[in-house]
Order: structure tokens, then C-alpha cells, then sequence
């Protein structure tokens, strides 16, 4: 199918005489029987029933991340999982009213995740270079997207925000700053002169020190316990110069500072073990947070901080742990945990683990008992030893 064919069709969709097949496939996350499509397209064209079944599951799977707005939207199933969830756009659309934007810019906007909530702000423009992208996000945003590429056409706004392609055509995840497309160097180069710019970038992505200048700010933004993005802010969206922030979008809480690694114990669990969220751990702000908690790493490069004491429910750090009790520590041997867990009724087992320590599934089918009380057992590398760790989750 042409560019112009396969946009066509996705305009016809909002055309009202479309309703009946767009309420044909409402709710469906996968695509319909052979005979259930022919049926549809012995009364529609074959693309506009393509695009009608790619809209409908879009919208199915968008409703986790957009609520009931995904009823609305207009996308397709790669479109959402790229685009930022409101929250998060809102966020960050926080900063550009924060720094007074005016007008803003918004480079490969997709299907407007960003745009939606920087339009909210000031009068924001759209590019993207795929026709029906830049139409979505127009029919989403409500804004003018221009069908340009964002380097060679970057428009001229005092602030902007860019969103590389993460991904090739045929799906695979790029980690690469010079893999992106545009590549990173580029984006860069079209948004160098702004007095503030934004670029999102994945959370896995790692930016050395030739990507990031003394002046700006990476931050790492979680949401619900995971990790959905990595910003890197300039000029005068970058608050916390010179430093990494970590943020919980769904807790309105953040951290900033300078990286740093924890002081590593010596090798002995205390009474806790501290799971640091993964947009604190990515930041590398840990060494501070276990300064305050008087935690050390139970190994250096492991992520995990124990303490004798789990951090109140009133101090700032405890939203950023999980925190667990320490039962029992035991030789990672399945049977021997599987003894201790049988004799104290254990049922569904939870096995958490680093650094390919062992199998948890493999584990979980193990432990797995014909009790009631449901287990946490953690299952990790200690220096040269691979310990078993049997917990209890102290609730908040």
C-alpha cells in the first residue's frame, strides 16, 4: 500500500459512514476470523478494513495507559507503546510552563502522546515524517503537525521537545544513541539553539559522557513500580544542572543529585533488605538514599541495601524501597529452602533475583507448596557466594 493509499484509508475512518465498522470491531485485541473480515470487507474497502481492525486493537490495549481517552484516540499498536502516558507527558510538560515557553516545537511527535499535554501549555506545532502519524497525532492534539523531517525542517520555537524512533521498521528496539532515528547527534543539532529543549529517550538506553554536557540534566521517570523513560533536559528546562533525577510520576515525588555508587558492606544481610525503584536505581542516586537510611549495598554493583532498621513510613526516602523483613537466610539449594518453606505451610512462592543468580521460575515451581501462606524468597550473588534470602514484605 502507497503513503497516500494507507492515509487515506485512516481518514475514511472519521468519516461518519464509518461508524457501524469501527462499532463491528470495538474491544478487540487481536484480529478477527478470515470469514468475520470478508464479511466486513464485502462492505468496505480492504484498507479501510485493515485500518479499522490496527485502530481497534490499538485502542483495546491503549486503555491501560490512556484510560478512557483511549476510547478517542487515534493510533495504531506501535504508535502506543511509544507514546508517553498522560501522566508523563504531563510531567514533563510541567517544565516548559515552569521555564515560561511561549511557543514550542514538537519533533517526531508520533501519535502526539507529548503533543497533547505540551499543547496545553503554549501553542505547540507538530513533525513527524509518516503521513498518517502526523495525522493521528493533529486529530489527537487538536494542533497543526507538519509532515517534514525534523532535522532538515525543525521549525524555529524557543523550546522544543523530540522524540527519536526507538525502534527499526521491523520492531527491534535500537539502544544505541546513534542508532536512533534521527540519530542522537542530529536531534541534537536541531534543538542546540533553543533556550530549553527536551529529548526522550528509552530508560535502557545508556548515555555516556560525550552525549551529556556539564549544563544539563538526565532524568529517569517511573511509574507504578516501572520504568518508562529517560529525558535528557537543556538550557532552561534544565532545572537541576550538572545532575540525574529520578521521579515517580504516579507519586509526584523526585530526587536529584550527583551519581554516586553506595558503600558496599561486608557481604552480611541485616534485619532488611532495601529494593531501591528502578528509576532511583538507574539514576544512580542510591548512595545518598543509604546515607540517610544508614544502609549499605549487600554487595557492591547489586542494587540492594540492607539496614537493621526499614525506613519510617514518614521519611522521604521510604516511597523510593521496598522493604523486606529478613526471616532467614539459607544455602541457595532448592531443597533446602523447600524444606523450611513446607515447614511453615508455605503455598504460592515469590522468588525475586539479580544478576542471573538462578531460574525464579524454575525456582517458583520448586518452592511451590500445598500450604496457604504465601513465601518471598530473594536468591542472590554475595561476592562468591550465592545465598538464599527467605522474607517477609514490610508494608508502608
Amino acid at each position: 500500500m502507497t503513503p497516500d493509499a494507507r492515509l487515506r484509508a485512516w481518514q475514511s475512518l472519521a468519516d461518519p459512514r464509518n461508524a457501524c465498522l469501527l462499532r463491528a470491531l470495538h474491544g478487540i485485541d487481536a484480529a478477527p476470523a478470515p470469514g468475520a473480515i470478508e464479511r466486513l470487507r464485502s462492505a468496505h474497502g480492504t484498507d479501510e478494513v485493515a485500518a479499522a481492525i490496527e485502530l481497534s486493537i490499538a485502542r483495546t490495549r491503549a486503555h491501560a495507559k490512556f484510560g478512557d481517552a483511549a476510547g478517542s484516540l487515534w493510533a495504531d499498536r506501535a504508535g502506543v507503546e511509544m507514546a508517553s502516558a498522560p501522566a508523563v507527558a504531563a510531567w514533563k510538560a510541567a517544565r516548559f510552563r515552569t521555564a515560561g515557553a511561549q511557543r514550542i516545537d514538537d519533533l517526531c511527535s508520533g501519535i502526539g502522546g507529548d503533543l497533547m499535554e505540551l499543547a496545553r501549555v503554549a501553542p505547540t506545532t507538530g513533525a513527524d515524517l509518516d503521513p498518517v502519524r502526523a495525522w493521528m497525532a493533529s486529530r489527537n492534539a487538536g494542533c497543526d503537525v507538519r509532515l517534514v523531517d525534523a532535522i532538515s525542517a525543525p521549525g524555529d520555537a524557543a523550546f522544543a521537545h523530540a522524540d527519536p524512533a526507538r525502534r527499526d521498521r521491523g520492531g527491534a528496539r535500537r539502544w544505541a544513541p546513534e542508532d536512533l532515528e534521527p540519530p542522537f547527534d542530529a536531534v541534537r543539532g536541531a534543538m542546540r539553539a533553543r533556550a530549553g529543549w527536551a529529548m526522550k529517550l528509552g530508560p535502557g538506553m545508556d548515555l555516556g559522557p560525550e552525549h551529556v554536557t556539564g549544563d544539563e540534566e538526565v532524568e529517569f521517570i517511573g511509574d507504578r513500580g516501572g520504568l518508562v523513560q529517560q529525558v535528557l533536559w537543556a538550557g532552561r528546562l534544565a532545572v537541576h544542572a550538572g545532575m540525574r533525577t529520578a521521579t515517580r510520576v504516579d507519586l509526584g515525588i523526585t530526587l536529584n543529585g550527583v551519581p554516586a555508587a553506595p558503600e558496599a558492606g561486608a557481604g552480611r544481610v541485616d534485619r532488611v533488605l532495601l529494593v531501591p525503584d528502578p528509576a532511583l536505581e538507574r539514576a544512580r542516586l542510591l548512595a545518598g538514599a543509604a546515607a540517610r537510611l544508614e544502609a549499605a549495598e549487600l554487595a557492591a554493583g547489586l542494587g540492594i541495601l540492607t539496614t537493621d532498621r526499614a525506613p519510617g513510613r514518614d521519611s522521604p526516602d521510604a516511597p523510593w524501597f521496598e522493604c523486606f523483613e529478613v526471616l532467614e537466610e539459607l544455602p541457595a539449594r532448592e531443597s533446602t529452602v523447600a524444606r523450611w518453606l513446607a515447614a511453615r505451610g508455605a503455598g504460592i512462592v515469590t522468588v525475586r533475583t539479580r544478576g542471573g543468580a538462578c531460574d525464579p521460575d524454575r525456582w517458583q515451581r520448586a518452592l511451590r507448596g500445598p500450604g496457604d501462606e504465601p513465601h518471598v524468597v530473594f536468591v542472590l550473588r554475595v561476592g562468591e557466594r550465592r545465598c538464599a534470602y527467605a522474607v517477609r514484605r514490610i508494608e508502608g
